[in-house]
């Protein structure tokens, strides 16, 4: 005999929702475990990887900026004249304990054509005194370490680059051939610079990052990979960089330390997310058990469609928000909530695509318009025009008239190029604190150069006072423009290497003036030689 087995429609519904909800948490349980347990961590290393690109990008910089100065230096007909015995006032003229404690340098040394000492001077690290000398001896005797490896650079024919060397604390050099400020004749000999990485530099270096940092130094190659290790809430990083050392292998460990509390709130946030989407999933088997199809279950399909798939039919939509009950409410308040979010993804597209300050484009939607500009070349003729504009001498703009005044000269310069701009139909973005980059498709080298002319009479035409720029008594602008056949790789990064390397043929030239990008640049210059504001 055959016991009586129930049809109802509860059963049913309760059988199939109860096998589904056993289904989804497993499969929940699995996908966590496999896919976003490792999503979540893999997430905070790549978080972890840009706080050390960060800081390596910063480390980079200052070797770049150290370097322009020794350039600066070196490329000066004063120092060539001094190695060379032809102007003797020329260490009292320009060295002091005021320059090396403003500049932060720890040592200069000046080496003849026969890589032997000329002259030295720099801070003692122990008593902390200036002092010159034509030989590391006697009380010069703590610059003997740092000197002989110059010297290897030298004989090395290294002794033109950004470097660390550790023969005893580490240091940052930067050294160049000197030379005559017009290139022109063979160096009269090399200068050397040195910046020391002590708990000063440090001190700078977290206050311009805002991270603790810590150096280290290993007897051994740089490995290529990062140290992680984690501690409860922090997680240590390290980052190798290679030292200059011709004996043995020694590298620089840059490390940091980052707060995981967003992790972990992220980590528990989502166990709750889980634990309460079962609990919810069982809360529905009960409520829908105790609905009516005609009153709840086609009204919630109509509903669902109407939050997720927002393709119901547009009469259907209107039976739902003039509804009367909870249903009705919920259209409604979704309707408008759905708006509301519409608005509001409109506002962080424009903020996270235009600058806060000048209300021009920023750098992220350039990339993307120049990506775009290039994908739509079609030929060799239609070329892609790329220009950076800089404000000749912005820094001492703001070191005269203060930051504020500075922001209302941005503002107004911003004005006039995007007028120009609208006018010639070209796109323009800010893409610094004092550049700009613009973007000309579909044009050729002359109409580039004439609109990068119309840019510096337009801001000429604002006579901006400035006062202690020693190019014109009124803000100016500097061009550099390159066309996309100047890179030797059709990237678009190419072409924007090279409109910064025109920009920086501008400013060497004197500065406010256009000037196109020349197989020269591409030669002799890279874009870290960009000359002080």
């Amino acid at each position: 005999m055959h016991r009586h087995i129930p049809r109802s429609l509860r059963f049913r519904f309760f059988a199939a929702l109860g096998g589904l909800l056993i289904c989804a948490i497993v499969a929940l349980a699995a996908i966590s475990s496999s896919v976003i347990f490792p999503a979540l961590q893999a997430e905070e290393r790549q978080a972890v990887k840009r706080e050390l690109d960060r800081v390596e990008r910063s480390f980079q910089l200052e070797q770049q900026q150290l370097l322009a100065q020794v350039r600066d230096w070196a490329h000066w007909d004063d120092t060539y004249q001094f190695v060379q015995g032809d102007y003797p006032r020329y260490k009292d003229v320009n060295f002091s304990q005021e320059m090396f404690d403003d500049m932060r340098y720890q040592l200069m040394a000046f080496f003849n054509n026969a890589g032997e000492v000329y002259f030295l001077a720099g801070i003692n690290p122990t008593t902390g005194n200036y002092q010159t000398c034509e030989t590391p001896n006697d009380e010069c005797a703590w610059m003997e370490p740092w000197v002989n490896r110059m010297q290897s650079a030298i004989d090395g024919d290294r002794a033109d680059q950004s470097a660390i060397y550790a023969d005893q604390e580490p240091v940052m050099v930067g050294s160049t051939p000197i030379l005559r400020t017009d290139k022109s004749g063979s160096p009269a000999g090399w200068l050397f610079k040195t910046r020391a990485l002590d708990d000063e530099w440090l001190s700078f270096m977290e206050e311009y990052t805002g991270l603790p940092i810590n150096l280290s130094l290993t007897r051994q190659a740089a490995s290529s990979s990062d140290a992680l290790s984690f501690s409860g809430n922090i997680v240590h990083a390290e980052r190798y960089l290679p030292i200059y050392s011709p004996l043995t292998p020694v590298s620089l460990g840059i490390g940091i330390e980052l707060n995981r509390t967003s992790y972990l709130t992220s980590l528990t946030t989502f166990r709750y997310v889980l634990l309460w989407t079962a609990v919810l999933m069982i809360l529905v088997i009960a409520v829908v058990l105790l609905l009516l199809e005609k009153i709840v279950l086609k009204p919630l399909r109509l509903l669902t469609q109407f939050t997720q798939q927002l393709d119901i039919h547009e009469t259907d939509v209107h039976k739902l928000t003039r509804r009367s009950d909870e249903i009705g409410l919920l259209s409604r308040a979704f309707q408008k909530q759905f708006t509301f979010q519409q608005q509001l993804n409109d506002e962080l597209l424009k903020m996270s695509t235009h600058d806060a300050l000048t209300g021009l484009p920023n750098r992220r939607l350039f990339d993307q318009q120049l990506e775009t500009a290039f994908s739509d070349t079609s030929t060799d003729s239609d070329s892609v025009a790329v220009m950076m504009l800089d404000i000749d001498h912005f820094k001492l703009y703001n070191d005269h008239y203060g930051h504020p005044e500075g922001d209302v000269c941005l503002q107004r310069i911003a004005d006039a190029m995007y007028s120009l701009a609208r006018t010639r139909n070209f796109f323009i973005a800010r893409t610094g604190g004092e550049e700009f980059c613009a973007l000309l498709p579909h044009i050729s080298p002359d109409k580039a150069r004439g609109i990068g002319e119309q840019l510096l009479a337009a801001i000429d035409g604002l006579q901006i006072p400035h006062s202690t720029s020693p190019v014109k008594p009124f803000v100016t602008i500097s061009v550099g423009i390159a066309m996309q056949k100047d890179a030797k790789s059709q990237s678009p990064s190419a072409v924007v290497s090279c409109a910064d390397q025109a920009l920086y043929l501008a400013k060497e030239a004197g500065r406010h003036q256009v000037a196109f990008f020349s197989p020269q640049l591409a030669s002799g210059l890279t874009p870290e030689h960009n000359a002080p504001q």
